[in-house]
């Protein structure tokens, strides 16, 4: 019984092993997208966005991020404006483009995150495979997956038709992370 209470009272002591949250610096990162625009690559990206990371032990326990959809830029400012349009992003409608963890797990240098993606006010379970790196001092986050854009109601009406505009859309992010 003493070595019990002696286990118990040294256990209390230590410290748990605590999350360290930390927020997304988008001036130190980028989110862009690619698909295919009648057979070739078509790209943008998205200027506004951020969110909290919480680290424990070198790994990734909870995400929590989003995205402005209206921050959306291609280089043409018609297929911007088209983009921000209700046919596409709908950013009058839906001001963010949000991603919540419900698990995290490692596979050999790579994380694995499991949440909901919620685009246009359409959530689903989605798989985000990324890596936990460092850079400058800073932990680093980034990685790449893809969507299916019909799933989310992104290019309704004509724009469904995957012979001009395809389905598939390839995510691309970085983004250095600052302690809160």
């Amino acid at each position: 019984m003493p070595r019990l209470l002696l286990v118990l009272f040294v256990s209390a002591a230590l410290p748990a092993a605590a999350d360290e949250c930390y927020s997304v610096d988008p001036a130190g990162g980028s989110v862009s997208f690619e698909l295919r625009q009648a057979g070739s690559p078509f790209r943008g990206a998205f200027h506004r966005f951020g969110g909290e990371l919480c680290i424990a032990q070198s790994r990734v326990a909870r995400i929590d991020v989003w995205l402005e959809p209206a921050s959306v830029e291609t280089a043409l400012p018609e297929i911007d404006a088209a983009l921000k349009a209700k046919e596409f992003l709908d950013v009058a409608s839906h001001p963010r483009i949000a991603f919540a963890s419900e698990s995290v797990q490692v596979r050999d240098d790579r994380q694995l995150a499991r949440g909901t993606l919620d685009i246009k006010g359409k959530r689903r379970n989605a798989e985000v495979p990324f890596r936990l790196d460092e850079s400058g001092g800073k932990p680093l986050v980034s990685g790449s997956f893809t969507l299916d854009r019909l799933d989310y109601g992104i290019g309704t009406g004509e724009w469904s038709d995957t012979r001009w505009l395809g389905a598939e859309v390839k995510i691309d992010f970085s983004a250095t992370l600052s302690r809160r």
